[in-house]
């Protein structure tokens, strides 16, 4: 019995640090901050300690150009981000396509699909590498500024269709702040059947022993 009581309570404890987990679990989504329509650059004042991505979407002549190279391989476009403090990060975003397989079609729009870093000025935004789109948090608030190298974009012409700056937010339901809320209160209950059940068995174990000397 004592042992079952101790099982039943580290059960209630698991159960209860598998809600709390789970309810900590935040949604994340993007939320359009500011555009730029057929411009080699875009502007905007970010917030300290926020996330952002930046999108870059191809314009026709951007498609027209990648079809008409038929590039089988990502086509680089040069970026280069202006902190508030004027530092600046360097990278290059690689855009791919799908090529038509009928002859007289257009390839799809080319996409932003990787990022490398050239370099970074770590003192104004941490980046995420991971991430396909240029992503960072800013670390100083104020205005940054990101532009297309127009100089080396030498496999299409022009500016692309749009940029957009995305403000990451996260997101967590009530039913998650609930979930999180029971979890706790499951952990905590779970913790004390456990305790109660080991130090009832202690005691159980130490008159057993005593009824055995006498």
């Amino acid at each position: 019995m004592r042992k079952a009581l101790v099982f039943f309570g580290l059960i209630i404890l698991l159960a209860g640090l598998a809600s709390i987990v789970i309810g900590s679990i935040r949604n994340t989504r993007l939320e359009p901050l500011k555009n730029s329509t057929e411009s080699w650059e875009i502007s905007e004042n970010l917030s300290k300690g926020n996330t952002y991505v930046l999108d870059i979407m191809s314009s026709y002549v951007w498609r027209d150009d990648y079809t008409a190279g038929a590039y089988l391989t990502p086509q680089i476009v040069d970026v280069v981000i202006i902190s508030p403090d004027d530092g600046r990060t360097k990278l290059q975003g690689f855009f791919l396509a799908q090529l038509p397989s009928t002859p007289g079609y257009k390839s799809t729009f080319p996409s932003l699909v990787h990022v490398e870093y050239e370099s970074v000025d770590s003192d104004s935004l941490d980046v995420d590498e991971s991430y396909p789109q240029v992503r960072f948090t800013a670390k100083l608030g104020g205005n940054y500024t990101a532009s297309i190298m127009s100089e080396t974009l030498n496999w299409t012409s022009g500016p692309p269709r749009e940029m957009i700056f995305y403000q990451v937010v996260e997101d967590q339901s009530s039913s998650m702040v609930f979930l999180q809320g029971g979890g706790a209160v499951c952990f905590f209950t779970g913790a004390v059947i456990s305790a109660w059940g080991v130090r009832t068995t202690k005691r159980f174990k130490v008159k057993t022993r005593r009824k055995a000397k006498k």
